[in-house]
């Protein structure tokens, strides 16, 4: 099962430079030939003149190349320093098989991805927390509706039962409270409890039983 998955990450990579611009979006990740991690990126801010002298001040960056300058943005080759090296995610995601599809660089580092498994997902998110990287679900959904079509559960079931699942709700003893996952999705915890059961229910119908499905949300 593919998973489209919306996460935060919380690491120094490009943090000082971002406080004087309002975002950065990177557009690619690669290695060097000399084996220097590489970063294609578009800044966005209102003065941009201050990207170079913060590019300089900023210790996870080691240089940088201006490639262009529209009015409202520039893109840059930003060479990875070793400090931001060290707390760059990519070959970890690499090492699971999840591809990164957008990288967004604000307060905090939203990435979207493709996630080949659950399990995957879990690994990564382990080796980012064993780093000190905080790590933030945000959404989760399947890359196409096949699964959801087959075990009757809706989009909104999935997104919770999945979300409650990597959080540790259904562990034994749980590691985090019906509140803290509802407060995940921004719903009460009344509705996100019935949103469980019934997303359990429907998978349990699906899988065990032969009763139709209830999408009801």
């Amino acid at each position: 099962m593919v998973l489209i998955v919306e996460f935060e990450i919380e690491t120094p990579i490009l943090r000082e430079t971002v406080e004087t611009v309002s975002r950065i979006d990177v557009e690619e990740i690669y290695q060097s030939e000399t084996g220097e991690t590489k970063l294609i990126c578009w800044v966005y801010g209102d003065d941009l003149e201050q990207v170079d002298g913060t590019l300089a001040d900023d210790d996870t960056v080691r240089e940088w190349t201006l490639l262009e300058e529209p009015d409202d943005r520039r893109l840059y080759s930003v060479t990875l320093s070793e400090r931001g090296e060290e707390h760059l995610t990519y070959p970890t995601a690499a090492a699971y098989d999840i591809g990164y599809r957008e990288i967004t660089v604000t307060g905090e580092t939203r990435i979207r991805a493709r996630v080949p498994t659950r399990e995957a997902l879990f690994a990564y998110r382990d080796r980012c927390l064993e780093k000190g990287i905080p790590f933030r679900i945000q959404r989760i959904f399947q890359e196409s509706d096949q699964a959801r079509e087959r075990y009757g559960v809706s989009d909104r079931q999935q997104e919770a039962l999945l979300i409650a699942l990597e959080e540790g709700y259904f562990d034994v003893p749980r590691e985090t409270t019906l509140s803290a996952v509802a407060g995940q999705l921004d719903i009460s915890d009344q509705a996100l409890s019935a949103r469980l059961r019934r997303g359990q229910a429907n998978l349990l119908r699906n899988t065990l039983g032969s009763s139709p499905p209830d999408l009801n949300r």
